[in-house]
């Protein structure tokens, strides 16, 4: 082989040496980002099984109050605590899946349970805090998290 058909060899396979590294590299980047998100996700799932956490889950959960008047006449301050621990938890799952941080996919394997559950609990609440202090936006997360959990069950539903 001359140095000019070498040379030829090596002008065709520099370009496709660079392409194929490039490609490797963004299949790697993507399952590094897919590993990222999921740590990201069972950190913040981790604190669901702490007992402090449990506490206050299962008091929300426990509770009587079917609108935002008998919580607001009769709630006590451990409960007001019980409903920001338990919905910032759920919000910050929310903002997770919002961002594209967290896939729904993901969630429902964790918590597609807890998130609808809870939020049934605490939905007539955050709808009357809302309206009293006019804040909109308190808890919303929670609320576009449960209802794309209750979309994606009924679509899983209708498959089977």
């Amino acid at each position: 082989m001359s140095f000019e058909t070498i040379h030829q060899i090596l002008d065709i396979a520099a370009p496709i040496v660079a392409i194929v590294g490039v490609s490797i590299a963004l299949v790697q980047l993507r399952g590094q980002n897919r590993l990222r998100q999921m740590d990201t996700v069972m950190r913040l799932f981790s604190s669901f099984g702490q007992e402090s956490f449990i506490h206050h889950y299962r008091r929300v959960m426990n509770w009587k109050y079917d609108t935002y008047e008998s919580f607001k006449k009769k709630a006590t301050e451990d409960d007001n605590v019980s409903l920001m621990v338990v919905s910032v938890f759920f919000e910050n799952m929310g903002l997770l899946y919002n961002r594209g941080l967290a896939p729904l996919e993901l969630l429902d394997d964790l918590l597609s349970g807890p998130i609808i559950s809870a939020w049934r609990k605490v939905k007539p609440l955050w709808v009357g805090l809302r309206i009293e202090y006019g804040q909109p936006q308190w808890s919303e997360w929670f609320e576009l998290l449960h209802d794309a959990m209750v979309e994606r069950l009924a679509r899983l539903g209708s498959k089977k």
